[in-house]
């Protein structure tokens, strides 16, 4: 938990982050007196969590809103899925080299410019510049606690 340090001495050792500035004050002031100076001293993974908190206001202002987001992230599912099963459908019954050039038609032709688009720096995916590494043990984390509550 996050400690609030009233002239200069921690006066909450379990302090709520997400406690609001103004009900902090208004704390402090009525606690400690008007003229005490404070802050909020916040553990990493609690400036972590604000920190996300953060962005994914500015996303839900700036972008989409997280029915938009889930909505274009579930078309993205559907669309891949359907090629995918085309592609392998085509693939598992190809004859020889040609069969196999043509069973990649559909999806060169849905997805293909894609590759290009994020060579060109036209198109950036949020995984890019998170990092694979943080990306992929999200995945895991999350895969393995949904499979535990399971």
């Amino acid at each position: 938990m996050a400690k609030l340090i009233v002239n200069n001495q921690v006066a909450e050792q379990f302090f709520d982050p997400f406690t609001p500035p103004a009900v902090v004050a208004q704390f402090v002031e009525e606690n400690f007196g008007k003229h005490s100076e404070y802050s909020v001293e916040l553990s990493e993974a609690e400036q972590q969590m604000k920190n996300r908190i953060q962005v994914r206001g500015d996303v839900e202002k700036q972008v989409a809103d997280n029915q938009s987001l889930l909505g274009t992230t579930s078309d993205t599912a559907h669309l891949l899925l359907n090629e995918l099963s085309g592609f392998v459908n085509k693939l598992s019954a190809a004859q020889d080299i040609d069969d196999v050039k043509a069973s990649v038609t559909s999806l060169k032709d849905t997805i293909g410019d894609i590759e290009g688009k994020v060579a060109t720096g036209e198109l950036t995916f949020p995984y890019q510049s998170k990092g694979l590494d943080t990306v992929k043990q999200e995945i895991i984390d999350r895969a393995n606690g949904v499979n535990d509550l399971l």
